[in-house]
């Protein structure tokens, strides 16, 4: 009788250790059951944030993909002749011409010449043209311009509007009004009848908006 107890003392001592096993498997299982969702969770938020990197760069690329199609296409389509800068006019003088850079003979024959040296949109810009005895004697007036006359620059940069700002006469020799300025700037030369060493400078500064 007392060793049928023993043996089911020690029965129920070994079914306790088990239940006790049991549970503590349990428990193991079941926290590496939510550490193996955490990794998968991890896993795909990582490959999800991946996945949105990689669509916003694509976008981003595609964007400035656009943006340098619209600048080329801007630049090409400007409504201007390839060899053409821009145009110049001046209402008060009826003055509306093409203006194409250099300022040789044959250039200044047909067109109001940039004077290479000179900046083309920013800064000083320097223009010259005939007054007389040719076919298009674009500066036929500009000595007629007083201080306060408008004259409107448009060029494939943009276009601006100037104000007179002086006229003068100057030696044929002089540059220094086709210098570099920190304004930006119109600098109209053209000759003066019966003056051979001298020349008509007309200047005129942007508007102020």
């Amino acid at each position: 009788m007392c060793l049928f107890s023993l043996q089911k003392l020690n029965f129920e001592i070994r079914l306790s250790v088990l239940r006790k096993d049991y549970k503590s498997m349990n428990k193991k299982i079941f926290v590496l059951f939510i550490v193996l969702i955490l990794i998968v969770a991890i896993g795909f938020l990582f490959s999800y944030d991946k996945k949105v990197i990689e669509q916003e760069k694509q976008n981003t690329s595609e964007q400035l993909d656009n943006t340098e199609d619209v600048e080329q296409e801007v630049t090409e389509d400007d409504g201007f002749e390839e060899d053409l800068i821009g145009s110049l006019k001046i209402e008060k003088i009826n003055l509306n011409g093409a203006v194409k850079e250099g300022s040789t003979n044959e250039i200044l024959r047909d067109y109001i010449g940039h004077i290479e040296e000179t900046a083309k949109y920013d800064g000083n810009v320097g223009l010259a043209a005939h007054n007389r005895g040719n076919k298009y004697s674009y500066f036929a007036r500009i000595n007629e311009l007083e201080p306060g006359d408008e004259i409107v620059y448009t060029t494939k940069y943009g276009e601006r509007k100037y104000i007179v700002d002086t006229k003068k006469e100057i030696l044929e020799t002089d540059w220094s009004n086709l210098e570099g300025t920190s304004d930006n700037r119109l600098t109209l030369i053209t000759c003066i009848k019966n003056k051979v060493n001298q020349r008509l400078c007309v200047q005129a500064v942007q508007e102020k908006i």
